[in-house]
């Protein structure tokens, strides 16, 4: 059962297409490297392979156990990635996909980005209504200030 929703909103200025991408991978390096094991579901299997690499690109010091989801050893990793549903339970999701999960979730968190190129914009601000009609009450805040989970 989800408990909570919280929308990052990326810097304003338009940056390339891939800075979400890259703001995920920090987003899952630094939740991973808190003991929390998470899911990234990507919209595709070429952006859950992107996300693959860019975890891999991380500095030495950021880091983190990671796999794509049809790949995973038995047990999982700290941080899968994956363009399905993920099969175990995951404490936290990070969303970046088009639209908002609506499958039964394993999660208890939710991140979702906002990018600022208008397209992705206007995507996470459907998304924001999809969880509001699952009676979702979703937060928002800037990169700088991620929130905290247990």
């Amino acid at each position: 059962m989800v408990n909570s929703v919280h929308f990052v909103v990326m810097n304003d200025e338009p940056i390339e297409q891939s800075a979400h991408l890259l703001l995920a991978a920090q987003i899952a390096a630094r939740y991973a490297n808190q003991g929390l094991k998470l899911y990234v579901l990507a919209e595709d299997p070429a952006m859950a392979e992107q996300l693959d690499d860019l975890l891999f690109a991380l500095p030495l010091e950021q880091f983190t156990p990671h796999a794509q989801s049809q790949y995973a050893p038995r047990y999982g990793s700290t941080v899968l990635v994956g363009d399905t549903p993920p099969r175990n339970f995951a404490p936290l999701l990070v969303n970046l996909s088009a639209k908002a999960p609506t499958f039964p979730v394993k999660c208890r968190h939710i991140i979702d980005l906002v990018p600022q190129t208008p397209e992705l914009k206007q995507q996470a601000r459907d998304r924001y209504r999809q969880y509001q009609s699952f009676g979702l009450q979703p937060s928002t805040g800037p990169e700088s200030e991620l929130p905290s989970f247990n």
